[in-house]
């Protein structure tokens, strides 16, 4: 398969916000115009609910910094746990797993922690347990991405949640990412797993942790 470069700029329509959210507004304002000249008192409601879609479809632009030695943060959300696994789908080795909870209310992306090239793209269809429930890696539906790096291989995991089962990949394999490119979504209440190998990267965070994706260090890594 060709190589090809994956743009880090994506076009918006609405500023800030993920293009996907445009006919939702525009119905929305549509319908608050309409309620306002036929029952005014009411054009609140329709108001609020593009309001919320607005907070739910989020895109804010995010400046990565350039450290190549640097994790960053793979979404925006509260870290539920740092545990050892051994990863058998693409790494092969004993590993890191960072556990991220990604509530309603946070910036939907998932973003790439590094520079590399992907190489596994992978949908497991399953479960929709929550996603604090310590099964919820290995059962739930998910998406699992594989990148190449410099310095060895990272996988990312987008795992559905109970209300958010829409996932969204990006990318596909064989795509260039810069840290902090966008690989997909995961809305409404989900999760991202990243695995590490073991001896790779010094992390810098703990359980409890609040991390914004593409900017909150993770660690570093180490060289072998």
């Amino acid at each position: 398969m060709p190589e090809q470069t994956l743009p880090n700029e994506r076009p918006q329509l609405i500023p800030g916000l993920d293009p996907e959210a445009t006919p939702l507004l525009g119905l929305g304002l549509g319908l608050t115009g309409l309620t306002l000249g036929l029952r005014p008192r009411f054009a609140a409601v329709p108001l609020a609910l593009t309001a919320l879609t607005a907070a739910l479809y989020r895109d804010p632009e995010r400046t990565t910094p350039y450290e190549p030695a640097t994790l960053f943060a793979v979404a925006d959300g509260v870290v539920l746990n740092v545990d050892d696994v051994y990863e058998h789908r693409f790494i092969h080795s004993d590993c890191l797993r960072i556990s991220i909870g990604i509530s309603a209310l946070n910036v939907p992306f998932v973003r790439s922690p590094v520079a590399g090239m992907v190489r596994l793209v992978e949908h497991v269809a399953g479960e929709f347990r929550s996603v604090g429930d310590a099964e919820a890696g290995d059962r739930n539906d998910r998406i699992y991405l594989g990148l190449h790096t410099e310095w060895g291989p990272i996988l990312l995991a987008m795992i559905a949640g109970p209300i958010g089962r829409r996932l969204v990949c990006r990318v596909r394999p064989g795509d260039r990412v810069d840290a902090g490119a966008r690989l997909g979504t995961a809305r409404f209440g989900t999760r991202a797993d990243l695995y590490l190998q073991r001896d790779s990267a010094r992390l810098q965070v703990q359980s409890g942790d609040r991390l914004t994706a593409g900017t909150s260090r993770l660690g570093m890594v180490v060289p072998l």
